[in-house]
């Protein structure tokens, strides 16, 4: 069984993040959080311990699309979640090859990233904050 340590975020995907910006800011209230420079449009908000994130553009055509809807759970032990996946025969996109690409402060504003399906086709995100 993998080991959770708690609730990280909500992704949504946005249609345009413009719009999507002045709902959640002005009629929710939500306070922006700093976020990675990357190359998907997006924003990030904090609400409570926890976060929104936006996330624009288009769906990913085939398998796992970690840029559309879904939630991210913090697991206590990144390589151990890995093997356990491994060992269950679960497919998951490994975010080590998008991270490779990203500003050493933008890596660790990710962390480390996994992602599965429900069996629903559901994508769950599970991840290790950087320290």
């Amino acid at each position: 069984m993998i080991k959770t340590r708690g609730f990280s975020h909500v992704a949504v995907r946005v249609t345009d993040v413009e719009k999507a910006k002045t709902f959640y800011e002005n009629v929710v209230g939500l306070k922006k959080i700093p976020r990675p420079q990357i190359k998907i449009p997006g924003e990030w908000y904090g609400i409570g311990d926890n976060q929104l994130h936006i996330i624009g553009g288009d769906r990913r055509p085939e398998g796992i699309d970690p840029t559309g809807p879904h939630m991210a759970i913090e697991v206590e032990d990144f390589a151990a979640t890995r093997a356990k996946l491994d060992e269950l025969g679960i497919p998951y996109l490994d975010g080590s090859a998008m991270r490779s690409r990203l500003t050493p402060e933008a890596a660790r504003m990710v962390g480390q990233q996994l992602w599965i399906q429900d069996p629903d086709g559901n994508v769950v995100e599970l991840r290790e904050s950087a320290r």
